[in-house]
């Protein structure tokens, strides 16, 4: 069945039908049910009487109920995912106001590391490099020696040639095998004196 507060306004609206038709004619006042039966408010209590038990059957009434509950359960949801949202905020806010201290002191350490690294990196390439001069030194003096050497085998080889040529033209065979001799002897202890 309809519930009252339905049924109630087209009562309410019947009545003044009834009473203005009575009021108009001048006739003798007609029953209710006979005022029914000539005009369209049965009909129309009809038409409501029949929406309300197709919307009873249907569960209308119900449905905008489970709809209004679903409604403000969603709500609450988006509620309460603001308020854990807003808390996670505060708690990234409060994470992140020392971050910049921290950042600073990163910084700060890792300029005074870059220091130490880049004085150390100094010191190793000067010793590095005096190494290098002090090598390069020692090898321009055995290069020089070596090359004093080459030149006095040279010079000697040069000087025993003209020897020869002078000595040959000045002493015969058997003297120049003798001065020949002679010489390749002290060659050879000069060069085993200076091995």
């Amino acid at each position: 069945m309809l519930p009252i507060q339905t049924i109630n306004p087209f009562l309410q609206q019947a009545s003044v039908f009834w009473l203005q038709a009575h009021h108009e004619s001048g006739e003798h006042p007609m029953t209710l049910l006979q005022q029914l039966e000539h005009s369209n408010v049965f009909n129309v209590l009809l038409v409501a009487l029949i929406l309300g038990l197709v919307a009873k059957k249907l569960n209308l009434f119900g449905g905008i109920d489970e709809h209004r509950q679903k409604l403000a359960a969603e709500v609450q949801a988006v509620e309460l995912q603001k308020k854990k949202a807003l808390e996670q905020l505060e708690e990234a806010k409060r994470k992140t106001s020392g971050l910049t201290e921290e950042i600073n002191e990163i910084l700060n350490s890792a300029r005074a590391s870059a220091e130490a690294m880049s004085h150390q990196i100094l010191s190793d390439a000067r010793n590095e490099s005096a190494k290098i001069v002090e090598n390069a030194k020692k090898r321009m003096e055995l290069e020089r020696r070596a090359a004093i050497k080459e030149l006095e085998r040279r010079l000697l080889s040069d000087a025993l040639a003209d020897a020869r040529t002078e000595l040959a033209s000045q002493l015969n065979a058997a003297d120049q095998k003798r001065s020949v001799e002679s010489f390749l002897d002290e060659l050879s202890q000069i060069n085993g004196g200076q091995r």
